[in-house]
């Protein structure tokens, strides 16, 4: 047909080989310069690179909450055994329960592979085929010490120079700083904790930075390594890890915070000073996670052409971001109810618990303000004996136990730094 005609409401309109031209060309540049975005996206869509599993597997990493093994209640044999080591039978032993079942006169202890057995009358039929018999004789078996707020093998016993590590000086934020980095296990210290009860401590860096850095919880006695990192009780992925994929439970992290005198004395700072520094270290941490979370929402999405090349983080602030994530115990030495309030008001900006308060002199004093902290409240780590030794702690009082406690909140008594022979801090 030569001519073609179309019947347009009720108009007869007469194609134009001209206008056909026009309409081919046209459609030709709308496919040309404006399809290969459209295109270009669905294959973004689709296109997976070849690290995708890897990108997968530390996204998913990034939502899996610290905590021990499931089976870690039946386990028969702990970690840190050393094989070849025989089971240990305690005889004729006064055991101090603890709680509400008191002691048990008498009794026996059976400890085999790292782990306590049983406790009570141990019969033949529970024995190993190898083991060692301790006559108690009556002696008292109490559980042993966690010292949660540790400094031994961080500063030395007794005080020498060039064995001083326990702060930086550098500036008043340092979550990248690590304790064990200073951790000295041969120093003095650790024979003289042992011999007042303390088996496992929490090694905190000092309190003269705001932020002082990563704790690490030690087992002190000694290991045929004799390192630092072989005394380490449940360590990071990011630290001799025994774990085989990072997708099982993390083990918990710690971190030392400190507000008041401490890091205004040591940098010459005033609370409010102290305060923003906290603030600012917390935004970068939280515009990170925010960059983490964005990036793998892209990837759950498939969307993998709209990644940035590498995966958003940052090695300096990893540790405040995981804190941000819920993975990281804090542990705050402050004292006065203006410090208490302060840091509550932080955990709420920023959405992160603190675990426990330490020293907390005036905490009996705002019960209320303390269940205000984010998540939950802290516990509240008091001196057993230790107090109005400086102007901050002026206002400590031998009842603030009792008063925390009739208030629902948790309360630890403890020491600082070397457990039998020093308190200070």
């Amino acid at each position: 047909m030569s001519k073609l005609a179309e019947q347009v409401g009720g108009l007869r309109v007469r194609q134009n080989p001209k206008t056909t031209l026009l309409l081919v060309v046209s459609f030709f540049i709308t496919t040309t310069f404006f399809g290969i975005p459209l295109l270009s996206k669905h294959s973004k869509l689709h296109h997976r690179p070849l690290h995708a599993d890897e990108i997968l597997s530390k996204c998913k990493a990034l939502h899996i909450k610290p905590g021990p093994p499931k089976d870690f209640a039946s386990r028969t044999a702990s970690d840190r055994y050393v094989p070849g080591t025989n089971a240990t039978l305690i005889r004729n032993a006064t055991i101090w329960i603890g709680a509400s079942e008191g002691t048990y006169e008498g009794g026996d202890i059976l400890l085999d592979k790292g782990i306590i057995v049983k406790v009570g009358h141990i019969s033949k039929a529970d024995l190993p085929s190898k083991y060692n018999v301790i006559n108690a004789n009556g002696a008292w078996i109490t559980p042993g010490i966690f010292d949660m707020h540790s400094h031994i093998g961080v500063y030395s016993a007794p005080d020498l120079q060039g064995a001083s590590d326990g702060n930086s000086l550098k500036g008043t934020i340092g979550p990248w700083l690590r304790s064990i980095d200073g951790l000295n296990t041969h120093d003095d210290s650790f024979p003289l904790s042992i011999s007042g009860g303390v088996t496992t401590s929490l090694i905190l860096p000092g309190s003269a930075n705001a932020i002082g850095g990563q704790a690490y919880a030690i087992k002190l006695r000694p290991t045929s390594e004799r390192s630092p990192s072989s005394m380490v009780l449940e360590p990071p992925f990011t630290l001799n890890s025994s774990a085989t994929s990072s997708l099982l439970p993390h083990r918990w992290r710690h971190m030392k915070h400190a507000c008041g005198e401490n890091p205004s004395r040591v940098y010459g700072d005033t609370r409010l000073d102290t305060q923003w520094a906290f603030r600012q270290a917390y935004n970068e941490a939280r515009k990170i996670k925010i960059e983490q979370d964005d990036f793998c929402a892209k990837v759950d999405a498939g969307l993998w052409g709209d990644i940035p090349a590498e995966f958003p983080e940052d090695l300096q602030w990893e540790a405040l971001v995981d804190v941000l994530r819920g993975r990281v115990k804090v542990n705050n030495h402050c004292y006065e109810a203006v410090d208490f309030d302060q840091q509550i008001r932080l955990t709420n900006e920023f959405k992160f618990s603190i675990t426990a308060f330490h020293h907390a002199h005036e905490a009996y004093l705002v019960p209320d303000l303390l269940k205000k902290m984010y998540g939950k409240p802290p516990a509240i780590a008091l001196f057993a004996t230790n107090g109005r030794y400086k102007r901050e702690a002026y206002r400590g009082s031998e009842f603030a136990p009792r008063i925390l406690s009739d208030a629902g909140l948790k309360v630890v008594m403890k020491v600082t730094r070397n457990i039998v022979f020093r308190m200070d801090n």
